[in-house]
This record gives C-alpha cells, sequence and structure tokens, in this order.
C-alpha cells in the first residue's frame, strides 16, 4: 500500500533497524540487501523530511523523532504481522479432498479457471472432478454437486449459483419446411429438441407467465452443445441459454418477445453443523467467481 510515506514495507524495514540496532542485522533477518534497505530508508526520510536514524559508533539508533515514530508504528506493524501470519497458517489448514460433480459444458465455459485458481490459492487440496449431466446425490460432507434440478435432493443447502436465460430458436432450413410459427401455442405443432425430459414448458412474456406448452421431443440429448447442433442442423426447435447462442450460428429466434422461465442453477451439498473449510471456501470460490463470470457476458 502506498501514500505520502512510500510504501508500508518501508515503515516496516525502518521499526525492524531500531529493533534489531544495525542495518546488518536487520538486513540478515529480513534477508535483504544492506544496499537495499540503505536506499530504501533514505529516500523515507527524504519524503518525511525528517532525520529517522543515526550512526552511534558502529551502531545505527534512532533519533529522537525516530524513537517517536518507532514507538507509534511499532504496534501496528505487529499487528499486520500477526494478521499476515494468521492468514497463512489458515491457508495451510485448508486441506483434504473434494468430490465435485459438474456438467462439463459448465467446466469449460467458466468454472475451469475458478477451480484452477482454487487449486493453486491452497495446494494442500485435492479435487475429484465428474464432469457429467447426471443428476448425482451428495453422499459424503465432502460431495459438491452444480445442477439445475433439485426437486429430488431434500434435505440438501441448495445455494443459489446463476440464472440461464433463454430463448426460442430453429434453423432457417426447419422454418422453412414446417408451420408458422406465430404464437406460443404453435410451439406445440413442432419437433423438439430437449437437454431433459420436461415435456411442460412455460412460457413467459416480460415476467408474466402466458401459458404452459406440451411438448413433442424428438431428440433428447443431456449436452447443450449437441442440442445447439442438432438445432442448427434443422432437428427440431429448442430452448436454448442465450450465453450458448451467436449471431454466426445458423439459428433465428422465433417469437423473440416470449420465453420460457429462466433456469436456476444451484450448487447443492450435505447440510452438516461444521462443514469442512476447504468446502466453503471452494462454494464461495464458485460464487463469486461465476457472478463475475455472468456479469462479464452480455446478455439478451
Amino acid at each position: 500500500m502506498n501514500s505520502i510515506f512510500g510504501n508500508v514495507d518501508d515503515l516496516f524495514l525502518f521499526c525492524t533497524v531500531v529493533e534489531e540496532g544495525s542495518l546488518l542485522s536487520a538486513s540478515k533477518k529480513l534477508q535483504l540487501p544492506v544496499s537495499t534497505m540503505s536506499r530504501r530508508l533514505t529516500a523515507l526520510e527524504a519524503r518525511l523530511d525528517v532525520r529517522l536514524l543515526e550512526k552511534q559508533g558502529r551502531e545505527l539508533v534512532a533519533t529522537q523523532a525516530g524513537e517517536t515514530a518507532f514507538e507509534a508504528l511499532s504496534s501496528g506493524m505487529e499487528s499486520i504481522q500477526d494478521a499476515f501470519m494468521g492468514l497463512l497458517t489458515e491457508r495451510e489448514a485448508v486441506q483434504g479432498r473434494i468430490k465435485l460433480a459438474i456438467p462439463h459444458n459448465f467446466y469449460k465455459g467458466f468454472v475451469a479457471k475458478i477451480i484452477e485458481a482454487f487449486l493453486t490459492e491452497y495446494p494442500k487440496v485435492q479435487l475429484d472432478l465428474v464432469l457429467s449431466q447426471e443428476q448425482l446425490v451428495p453422499e459424503t460432507d465432502r460431495d459438491l454437486l452444480m445442477t439445475f434440478d433439485i426437486s429430488s435432493l431434500e434435505g440438501m443447502i441448495a445455494r443459489p449459483l446463476f440464472k440461464a436465460k433463454h430463448g426460442f430458436f430453429a434453423s432457417p432450413e426447419y422454418l422453412k419446411t414446417h408451420s408458422a410459427i406465430t404464437t406460443p401455442a404453435d410451439l406445440e405443432e413442432h419437433e423438439w429438441i430437449s437437454v431433459d425430459h420436461l415435456l411442460q414448458l412455460p412460457v413467459y412474456k416480460d415476467e408474466e407467465l402466458v401459458q404452459m406448452i406440451s411438448i413433442k421431443s424428438k431428440l433428447t440429448v443431456n449436452d447443450i452443445h449437441a442440442v445447439v447442433q442438432a438445432t442448427e442442423k434443422g432437428i427440431g426447435v429448442a430452448s436454448l441459454p442465450f450465453r450458448h447462442v451467436s449471431q454466426k450460428m445458423n439459428l433465428i429466434q422465433v417469437l423473440p418477445e416470449y420465453h420460457r422461465s429462466d433456469r436456476q442453477a444451484y450448487l447443492v451439498y450435505k447440510e452438516r453443523k461444521y462443514q469442512p473449510k476447504a468446502l466453503t471456501l471452494l462454494i464461495e470460490a464458485l460464487i463469486e467467481g461465476v457472478q463475475l463470470a455472468q456479469n462479464a457476458v452480455p446478455v439478451k
């Protein structure tokens, strides 16, 4: 942290020299060259326009102004040092093995960097990563699941992660050879490509539920990228997350004023009075990291 006094480290150097009684002793303690310490202390005195240290024989002692400064600063420097030591100790205490089950498109899309940064920060944590769309149930207090569907996960803690906004899409080729889609009811007459087995879809206009529609699924595949590709090929209509659609794709949004309800993703884990520290920190890292990633992506 920089201020009119320079870097906080310079104040720490000054306090260490006073405590040790010489530049040489302080340099050994801090493992810094004497020349570097001398240069930084001289610069500190110049910024403050006050003499903090003076030679007394072979030793370096504080001047009267230096003693006053040392008395005011030393307790603060000790607090800062203790705080950082506490942080380092806490980081070293974060360890153990965690099992994370997550759809692979989530991982490739925006979670990989979060996981890599977490494992770098906490080197004693081991992660078993399961990339799958299949619904799993957390069995131990170190299991963590990322999912949209929490209907069968009673007794678990479900932390909201992000919302996926959807639109209805089809390829130009499909639209040319099938009946027109001008109302939500028309969607029921078309063949669908789905990522799950839900056959009843809510249709909204803005925040208002317009109607529930029944769909006929021609293809169900548990991977959103495969759904997008099949829709581009003209196999059917699909409800697609906007974040997985680009202008370069062979897709047209139908009924752009309508949409299905936003899909809420969750982090799910077993409820325990005392959660493992590593699990708690991973959950917070994922929530914070995903929210930052979501904010960086334009949403229609």
